[in-house]
């Protein structure tokens, strides 16, 4: 019998303890009805989730938000995933090219490239987005070991641009000055 699975993404609570995580639904029929999986949240973290056929099962690419945030996660029964790897540089809101992914494939083979997005590329009070390609191996058919080195270095520029707003800096400034009584 086949099964659809849905994967959908959830918020529990309100900031700033707002909690988001992914949720699994199964039905029969395409048109359902759709049962929530019992051990919902089947992933506690991503607001951008991508997921794909590998080996038995299925893999994800959980970026952002949450404890396990940048990490793949591997689930071979389809719901119990287990964090496989943590992530340094994660494709923002990653659409990974899965070339079996309607094929019904018993193996799934992995991805090597995809499409991803990042947003607020105007300038000052200009709002738009560019996709990029993203490139990587968690594939079965490819072993390029530059690109599962664990560390990302950036230039210590990158960590500075980075910097607190306005805002911050004021508040900062403030709680010095009461500490110093100045």
């Amino acid at each position: 019998m086949v099964k659809i699975y849905i994967y959908y993404k959830s918020d529990f609570g309100k900031a700033p303890d707002k909690v988001r995580m992914q949720g699994l639904a199964i039905a029969d029929n395409p048109l359902g009805p759709f049962k929530k999986h019992p051990l919902n949240p089947v992933i506690t973290s991503g607001h951008e989730t991508s997921l794909f056929p590998f080996r038995k099962g299925v893999a994800a690419m959980v970026y952002k938000d949450g404890p396990e945030h940048n990490t793949i996660q591997y689930a071979e029964d389809w719901v119990n995933f287990e964090i496989a790897s943590i992530t340094e540089l994660m494709p923002y809101a990653g659409a990974p090219y899965v070339a079996d992914a309607f094929t019904n494939t018993q193996d799934g083979r992995g991805i090597t490239w995809g499409l991803a997005h990042f947003i607020g590329m105007g300038k000052r009070g200009e709002y738009h987005s560019m996709l990029v390609r993203f490139d990587c191996d968690l594939s079965l058919d490819v072993h390029d070991p530059t690109m599962k080195q664990h560390r990302v270095n950036h230039k210590p520029d990158v960590y500075f641009r980075q910097g607190l707003n306005k805002a911050q800096r004021d508040r900062i400034e403030k709680q010095n000055a009461e500490l110093t009584g100045e």
